[in-house]
């Protein structure tokens, strides 16, 4: 029988590192959802004396694992992009690198979206939509004047990405996120 497999969904292979150290790979593909279920008498497909297992590749995380894990730190990452809307997924990677070692793993995904202010072109684009988005009309008409048209946003993104946001390199641009 053949199975489906998507190929966003997170997967892991899982080892034992019993064997590992012995100088023999003992281990298989699983869906990182259900990594923290994985015994080592199904890794072994018999009972074993061998208790430790370890994840020892894996892919479709987003940049959010970048070596060897646990399986179960595998499967709470996994539940979290299960969360994700598609087009999250990279800037969760993006945020979760920088971030998720200091927020609870159930609380992953809406920190997340609480910090996360989009993707942009560059800090300056940046600059210049937050003071669009966060002014009202009559400053926003000062900016066809001078001197106001001439602001140099690329200064002034300095000023904003040293004291509230936070941006990582994505293709093409920027993931802006807000600082702690």
């Amino acid at each position: 029988m053949n199975t489906l497999i998507s190929l966003d969904t997170p997967r892991v292979w899982i080892g034992c590192l019993a064997c590992y150290n012995a100088g023999h790979l003992q281990g298989d593909w699983y869906d990182a959802d259900t990594a923290d279920l994985v015994t080592p008498s199904d890794l072994h497909g018999r009972e074993t004396q061998h208790e430790e297992l370890w994840v020892m590749d894996h892919d479709n995380f987003h940049g959010t694992i970048t070596g060897e894990c646990s399986p179960s730190h595998a499967a709470e990452i996994a539940e979290a992009l299960a969360g994700l809307r598609d087009d999250e997924a990279p800037a969760f990677g993006a945020w979760f690198s920088e971030f998720g070692s200091d927020t609870e793993p159930n609380q992953w995904v809406d920190q997340f979206r609480d910090e996360f202010r989009g993707f942009h072109d560059s800090e300056a684009d940046f600059a210049r939509e937050w003071f669009e988005a966060t002014s009202d009309e009559e400053e926003k008409a000062r900016l066809t004047q001078w001197p106001f048209n001439e602001i140099d946003w690329e200064r002034a993104s300095h000023d904003l990405f040293t004291s509230g946001f936070h941006a990582e390199d994505a293709p093409g641009g920027i993931y802006v996120f807000t600082t702690r």
